[in-house]
């Protein structure tokens, strides 16, 4: 039965656009501005059109930024071109259907819930066989579409659940097309969760070795419980900080590719996933110890809180950075309850400060290369700043390292810990050739990654570590 000489009625979330864009409006209102919540909690309860309505009304919805599916939008385009009419009818608000329609340019028309009615499941059904007597195909994707499938001529099914696909072709209606989602890859997932970024946790070793405790398997292994607690955790804050910057990252020329901001994997698998590993990381925290998990309950707070808020307030973000950074030693130190050396701890916080700063100076430095000025898009900073976030970030890295040769000459020689230890003398100038060389990269707009992640990757970086690993080992032996 020949299907293509009827209209082609096609829905938006999750079969025009890879996403759905009210759990992702309710993300941005939960996230960014929840001071709206209680009166979007309100419309709610008032029905589903009146929750949209409240969320359009806000300003929520996002339709310029969502990901479309690229291959489903060719074939749509080439049945325009063949002289099909094509509709987009979806249930959202009619002024998302209008901006997404004036986006893709395709669509004779555009329909969205409006006057009351929310335009899904059977009230799509009565409202297509009112408009479109003649018949029609419609494109779609979840159960809800198995109402409208019943009455159409045709079916196209867009990154269909294989349960809904079977239920669709119970109903005997011709399929005239599948596009199906590829498999997401467990590469996908450990990009989401930025498993790379679990390096940073190493940090809580640093106490273990600084108290030579290194040859305690019971301190050893508490650490590196702590240490996969802390990745738990720190997943599901990345999880967060990237639904909360979706729209951002959309409209990024490289962000738009990660996991969560293209749709590869969808905003509620990621907040589920988030919730999930978060609830496991801390519970499991505080199996192993109390004090640590207050600690890391703190580090939750702290990250949330710059994620939602403060990563946009110059200094402050950097300050916070190192600050978080500087948790993760004393999380180490809080496991083996050993002395907090004060030395080593205010070190790490200038010394995160600058490398943080780093991060902030390459953001002005590449704004400047692409003849950009004022404020830089969604941080604090100006592009007139970059004087500032220099000799900011210089000081900073040149304080640290006299703090690193205060550390040695305070702590480490009295103590008598190290069988040899002026080989420590060589930390100090061999760490200040490490963060100069980062900040030569910053400078000149070539950091192109986190500094630590640069570091792990970098020949020269590696080789510097290397010789202060040689150095710290001579001291001790």
């Amino acid at each position: 039965m020949q299907t293509e000489n009827v209209p082609l009625i096609v829905d938006l979330d999750r079969t025009l656009a890879k996403s759905d864009g009210l759990f992702d409006a309710f993300l941005t209102t939960a996230l960014k501005r929840p001071k709206d919540l209680p009166s979007v909690v309100k419309a709610l309860f008032q029905g589903r059109y009146a929750f949209k309505a409240k969320l359009a009304e806000l300003g929520a919805f996002r339709p310029q930024s969502m990901p479309l599916r690229d291959e489903f939008v060719s074939y749509l385009k080439t049945q325009r071109d063949a002289g099909r009419d094509l509709h987009l009818v979806t249930a959202s608000p009619q002024c998302v259907a209008d901006a997404v329609a004036a986006r893709v340019g395709i669509f004779s028309t555009a329909s969205g819930s409006k006057e009351g009615v929310n335009l899904k499941g059977p009230k799509k059904a009565d409202y297509l066989q009112e408009h479109f007597p003649d018949g029609f195909t419609y494109a779609g994707n979840d159960a809800s579409d198995i109402e409208v499938w019943r009455y159409a001529r045709g079916i196209v099914m867009v990154g269909t659940p294989k349960p809904v696909e079977r239920a669709a072709l119970k109903l005997g209606v011709p399929v005239e097309k599948t596009f199906s989602d590829p498999a997401v890859s467990w590469a996908t997932w450990f990009r989401m969760l930025r498993v790379h970024q679990w390096s940073k946790n190493l940090l809580m070793f640093v106490p273990l070795a600084l108290a030579h405790r290194y040859n305690d398997p019971s301190a050893v292994a508490n650490v590196a419980l702590a240490f996969v607690c802390m990745g738990l955790v720190a997943s599901a804050t990345y999880i967060i900080n990237d639904l909360s910057d979706l729209e951002a990252d959309r409209l990024h020329r490289t962000k738009k590719n990660r996991p969560l901001a293209s749709a590869a994997i969808s905003a509620t698998s990621g907040a589920a996933t988030g919730f999930v590993l978060g609830g496991i990381g801390m519970a499991c925290a505080l199996l192993l110890d109390m004090w640590f998990a207050g600690y890391l309950l703190a580090y939750v707070v702290l990250t949330l809180a710059y994620s939602l808020r403060l990563k946009s307030i110059a200094l402050l973000d950097v300050f916070v950075l190192g600050l978080l950074y500087t948790l993760r030693i004393v999380m180490g130190i809080v496991l083996l309850r050993a002395p907090a050396s004060p030395w080593l701890l205010v070190f790490s916080l200038f010394f995160f400060f600058s490398l943080s700063m780093a991060k902030r100076h390459v953001e002005i430095v590449r704004a400047l290369d692409r003849g950009e000025t004022g404020r830089i898009k969604g941080r604090g900073y100006n592009t007139s700043d970059a004087p500032l976030s220099l000799s900011l970030g210089i000081s900073s890295s040149a304080i640290a390292v006299m703090l690193l040769f205060l550390y040695v000459a305070n702590d480490a020689f009295p103590a008598g810990a190290y069988q040899h230890p002026q080989w420590l003398w060589a930390t100090s100038p061999l760490v200040f050739l490490w963060v100069t060389r980062i900040w030569l990269k910053s400078h000149r707009g070539k950091l192109d990654d986190d500094p630590i992640n640069f570091a792990l990757r970098d020949k020269p970086s590696l080789l510097l570590g290397v010789l202060v690993a040689i150095c710290f080992a001579m001291a001790t032996l």
